[in-house]
């Protein structure tokens, strides 16, 4: 006969042990690798959020089915091996994966901002670079300029990959400090009316974000990520970062 108290106090334990794991990994990715808003702007959420369901029922649900106190210890130590071997590997290939395409850097490159997730990185485009860029930065994405080449088959090498659908904020060789870029940024970044005359109803969006700087200093630009468009709200005056609005400018 089965002892269903048994198997749900199973089922419980096993929740409380995927539950504990599924909040360890979510620290890490929404406060470390997707701070605000990029787990929006990316769609983290969504997918962490499905990993970790799946984990959080399937697991657990294992154990409902599984466990019999009346099967030796040994019979019992192997299911859970092997149910234990099977969830933690799907689990960390989830983590992984979102690790993968976390915002490694945010670029400017020429009259935008760009959000260059870890995995269009590639690893001899990073040995080629300088330091700090040679490496994908583990505690959230770092604000960098750019420095188009001065030499002439560097940029027509870069016109070439461009059909791949690579530009220079895929090359870490071609990072520099974002101050470096700062007049660039106050040149190129837009009034706000421009913003209000493409999408009439962005107004509740900047009042949301609570600015603290005067309105008639906000400047804003296209910001891209692998989902589509954003718009980042730039100061005029430091070309410091303000906040990102879910708005594609275009």
């Amino acid at each position: 006969m089965l002892v269903w108290r048994e198997k749900f106090q199973a089922f419980g334990w096993h929740f409380l042990l995927t539950l504990a794991l599924a909040i360890a990994a979510a620290i890490v990715i929404f406060f470390v690798w997707y701070p605000d808003p990029f787990q929006a702007m990316l769609g983290g959420t969504k997918f962490f959020l499905l990993i970790s369901l799946c984990d959080l029922v399937l697991g657990p649900l294992s154990s409902l089915i599984v466990y019999n106190s009346k099967k030796t210890r040994r019979a019992l130590v192997f299911d859970y091996t092997v149910i234990g071997i099977v969830q933690i590997a799907a689990f960390v290939y989830g983590v992984m994966s979102m690790a993968d395409a976390r915002p490694a850097y945010i670029a400017f490159v020429k009259d935008r901002f760009e959000v260059v997730v870890a995995k269009e990185l590639a690893d001899q485009d990073l040995r080629n670079a300088k330091d700090p860029y040679r490496a994908r930065p583990k505690f959230g994405p770092v604000l960098v300029g750019t420095q188009s080449p001065t030499d002439r088959e560097e940029r027509n090498a870069l016109v070439f990959v461009a059909m791949e659908g690579k530009d220079i904020q895929n090359f870490p060789r071609y990072y520099v400090p974002y101050e470096a870029n700062i007049e660039d940024v106050k040149q190129r970044a837009r009034p706000l009316a421009d913003l209000r005359k493409l999408h009439p109803d962005v107004q509740p969006l900047i009042d949301a974000e609570k600015l603290n700087v005067p309105e008639e200093r906000v400047r804003w630009l296209p910001v891209r990520s692998p989902k589509g468009f954003w718009t980042v709200l730039v100061d005029a005056q430091t070309a410091k970062l303000l906040a990102y609005i879910p708005v594609d400018p275009f």
